[in-house]
């Protein structure tokens, strides 16, 4: 069943009992999504090859899982390389396949197209996983190095075999637009990811340093306390200082400023690529919201609900006095769809709302009973019309 709804899936569009039955078989195995990727790829680069039609698809499909779905070094191929292609050839639906791979033949792994809605974990010696949110995995390095685990929505390295003393290797975890993850850091320290977000950190903390991170977009840290390891976050042109505590950071690329929520402990705050001086860096207690303006190099505190800075974590979309350009970028993040808005006077629109369980399109239908516009969705576009 499988097999067809696959071959169906690289060919054309699935019905929705075949599509829900493909999703659940990609959730099942995070080496299914990288195959399905392979496959993908395959098309648009190929050149002929001969007797495809009298090959069994069932047949190539267990013979393609069995050559992908190994990672095991020094292992000889169970069939040529010509042979392999023309059972790969089936699921592409081509009449041919270039020698993409190449790589398979020669026993190293095959280059994946970046796919934009995959969350990625970049290894520091270059390679790269692709994650799903469920199912269970080891996270192996080539040379057999057991850096962590990955469960459902969550990649663990407090646990990880790799040696202390070494110099500091760094991982690299993208979350896409719509998806969000969990990281526990060698030291125990949790991050929570939000949609659009990358955090850069190390295998692991080497005792008696200083603990450093580095985050694009928007995170909440639980940090392990270590009075003799400083815990460091830097953003963009902010670093935070931590011993031990709870805190929300957001600083999307696109966002004037950096904001540091406090909900627990004491953090402080100060220009990245500076030394930290206790007295010139400004400490927040919690409730605080600490604001760093990137134009002025100032920071502005003040005191919030923090719930309202954390809320995204249970799958909320907190607007606050926003303006429609600015929530845009929120609810593409937030929905993994892209926005394009020809309708100018909607932009500076200011609106307050909090969303839950509401589709793309029931929110888009609150800002129309506030400001009627008309827009058009397609697949994962939305035009907001004139």
């Amino acid at each position: 069943m499988i097999v067809k709804i696959i071959l169906k899936k690289l060919k054309g569009h699935l019905s929705e009992e075949e599509e829900i039955l493909f999703e659940k078989w990609l959730a099942e195995d995070d080496e299914n999504l990288s195959t399905f990727q392979r496959l993908t790829n395959l098309q648009g680069k190929s050149q002929e090859l001969r007797e495809i039609d009298h090959l069994d698809p069932q047949k190539a499909w267990e013979i393609i899982q069995r050559e992908l779905h190994t990672n095991k070094s020094n292992r000889r191929p169970i069939i040529s390389y010509a042979k392999f292609m023309r059972y790969a050839a089936i699921f592409v639906g081509v009449v041919g396949l270039s020698l993409l791979y190449r790589s398979f033949y020669m026993e190293k792994q095959v280059e994946i197209a970046p796919d934009p809605t995959a969350i990625r974990l970049e290894l520091g010696n270059g390679e790269t996983r692709i994650l799903s949110q469920s199912g269970a995995m080891e996270i192996v390095t080539k040379d057999g190095d057991v850096l962590g685990s990955k469960a459902d929505g969550v990649v663990d390295y407090s646990q990880n075999n790799i040696d202390e003393d070494e110099v500091e290797v760094y991982n690299t975890l993208h979350i896409p637009n719509g998806k969000m993850f969990k990281i526990v850091l060698s030291d125990g320290t949790t991050v929570n990811l939000n949609a659009g977000s990358t955090l850069e950190y190390p295998i692991k903390f080497i005792k008696g340093q200083h603990r450093k991170v580095t985050l694009i977009g928007e995170a909440f840290f639980d940090v392990k306390k270590d009075e003799n390891s400083p815990f460091i976050v830097t953003s963009r042109s902010l670093d935070i200082r931590v011993l031990g505590t709870k805190f929300n950071v957001t600083s999307y690329p696109e966002d004037t400023d950096q904001k540091t929520v406090l909900v627990e402990g004491s953090v402080s705050l100060y220009e990245s690529g500076r030394d930290y001086d206790k007295d010139e860096s400004i400490l927040l207690t919690p409730g605080d919201m600490g604001s760093w303006e990137g134009t002025d190099k100032k920071i502005s505190v003040k005191q919030v609900d923090t719930e309202l800075y954390t809320s995204w974590m249970q799958g909320k979309l907190v607007l606050k006095g926003m303006k429609f350009k600015d929530i845009e970028k929120r609810l593409e993040r937030h929905y993994g769809v892209t926005i394009q808005n020809k309708n100018k006077e909607l932009e500076d629109r200011v609106f307050t709302a909090t969303f839950d369980v509401e589709t793309i399109e029931e929110v888009l239908n609150t800002f129309v009973s506030e400001t009627s516009f008309d827009y058009v969705i397609e697949n994962d576009q939305i035009t907001i019309l004139e």
